[in-house]
């Protein structure tokens, strides 16, 4: 059965049972992610639990992924300033939530006779249901921050997000960091391994537009809602093949290697 840990210094503390605080639902249900949805007022018991939880090893679990409803996910496209668009202009694309996968996963390529390629991210994790808010309010909208691969096949813009939806396409962890952790997520930075070679070094902060632009923008045309996750978009795109394996790191956030492999319903 799936369980809710809090990171700890050396390990991870047990904190499932705050999900019986959690309201009973029936159909129809609410949009959103419930846990996220919640968090904030979840979040006094997960400290009383973990205070009284003893610390598991991180290497005696098994992590998913720290969202486990997001209605949507939205991939910022060509927002860095090294594509050359203007400042503040992006364009959006989605992976189908389908995609989603654990950390402790390995994404699965299926179409080996073309490339499929990594695309090291930072995630924006939605908290609050909101549209058409203003840049200089996105991030209180936002309950945290974590690691994303969107791994991405090879695609013509035709067909952006058919390529983007494939099973295991869409990682997220090790975990996610809250809000009040992160002041300015443009302030943060990444490095991304390949097989442990360095591939990529960033600072969000060359971004064409903020993470809260990135928030704030796409609420101009949807309705976000908790547990909705916004990846901004990849600065560092190239092939992996079956045995490689993806690592990225962000300050403050964490760690996460993801295995690639072949999957068993390749084409």
């Amino acid at each position: 059965m799936p369980r809710v840990g809090l990171y700890d210094e050396g390990g991870i503390r047990d904190v499932t049972a705050v999900v019986e605080a959690l309201p009973a639902l029936r159909w129809p249900f609410p949009l959103g992610d419930q846990f996220i949805a919640h968090f904030d007022r979840l979040r006094p018991r997960i400290e009383e639990l973990g205070a009284q939880a003893a610390v598991i090893p991180t290497d005696q679990v098994r992590l998913l992924s720290p969202v486990a409803n997001p209605g949507k996910l939205i991939c910022a496209m060509g927002n860095w300033q090294h594509h050359g668009a203007p400042a503040g202009l992006m364009g959006f694309g989605f992976k189908a939530t389908s995609a989603l996968a654990d950390p402790s996963d390995p994404v699965l390529i299926r179409w080996p006779d073309r490339a499929t390629l990594h695309e090291p991210e930072l995630a924006v994790i939605i908290g609050r249901e909101c549209t058409a808010i203003p840049e200089a309010e996105a991030l209180d909208y936002v309950a945290g921050y974590t690691c994303a691969f969107d791994t991405t096949m090879k695609e013509q813009k035709e067909t952006f997000s058919f390529c983007k939806s494939v099973d295991r396409f869409a990682t997220y962890g090790p975990c996610f960091v809250t809000r009040d952790a992160v002041p300015d997520p443009a302030q943060l930075g990444y490095r991304f391994w390949v097989n442990g070679e360095v591939r990529g070094e960033r600072r969000f902060a060359d971004l064409t537009g903020s993470p809260a632009f990135l928030v704030a923008f796409a609420s101009t045309v949807m309705t976000l809602h908790p547990g909705d996750i916004l990846m901004t978009g990849a600065a560092d795109v190239g092939p992996v093949v079956p045995g490689d394996v993806m690592s990225i790191e962000i300050g403050g956030i964490g760690r996460m290697d993801v295995d690639v492999a072949l999957s068993p319903h390749a084409r």
